[in-house]
């Protein structure tokens, strides 16, 4: 999911309009989420088309193999559908899934500010690089050169992930910043 600024705030993008399904204005829709059964609690939301954003009342939606199928109010033949097609499916952040306690969407983690132990700033993560074992946060040093690092993200090196104070604190792996 990919989160990007909208009418009265931020919007995650949770699906891809594929096209019409059949002549009543039924949209075929590839799911962007890690939570495909999701689309049957969406009531409202926007679509993305041309540079176009309009907010639309779902009035059913389903799971159909692993595409959505989804009436939307107002769309009710074939052409009008299509003409959302290649378009995105977008909701606000607050209507996601809630996740597990200690797990945390990409954009949340993104901006925080990383400390060691001693509670010296190291940097800002400006990027969560997902990876087959684990992922990794490209940190951007506060040393005068800028310079990036990867953090591994495993409970071993992140202590503390605290998004009302903006911050992560973080044991670093031994040698990691002379890299």
């Amino acid at each position: 999911m990919s989160s990007v600024a909208g009418p009265g705030g931020p919007v995650i993008a949770v699906g891809r309009i594929i096209g019409p399904h059949g002549v009543a204005g039924l949209l075929k829709i590839a799911p962007l989420t890690d939570f495909p059964e999701r689309c049957a609690e969406l009531t409202e939301v926007i679509c993305e088309w041309n540079g176009r954003r309009q907010q639309f009342t779902v009035e059913r939606a389903t799971l159909h193999g692993d595409i959505w199928l989804v009436q939307l109010a107002g769309l009710d033949s074939r052409e009008a559908a299509a003409v959302l097609r290649g378009g995105l499916i977008l909701i606000r952040p607050e209507e996601r899934v809630a996740l597990p306690e200690g797990r945390y969407y990409f954009d949340q983690l993104i901006g925080l500010v990383v400390y060691n132990t001693a509670g010296e700033q190291l940097g800002l993560l400006r990027k969560v690089i997902p990876g087959a074992a684990h992922d990794h946060y490209l940190v951007q040093s506060n040393a005068p050169d800028k310079k990036e690092f990867l953090l591994p993200a495993v409970k071993e090196f992140i202590l503390k992930i605290d998004l009302l104070q903006g911050k992560i604190v973080a044991e670093l792996p031994a040698g990691l910043l002379e890299l």
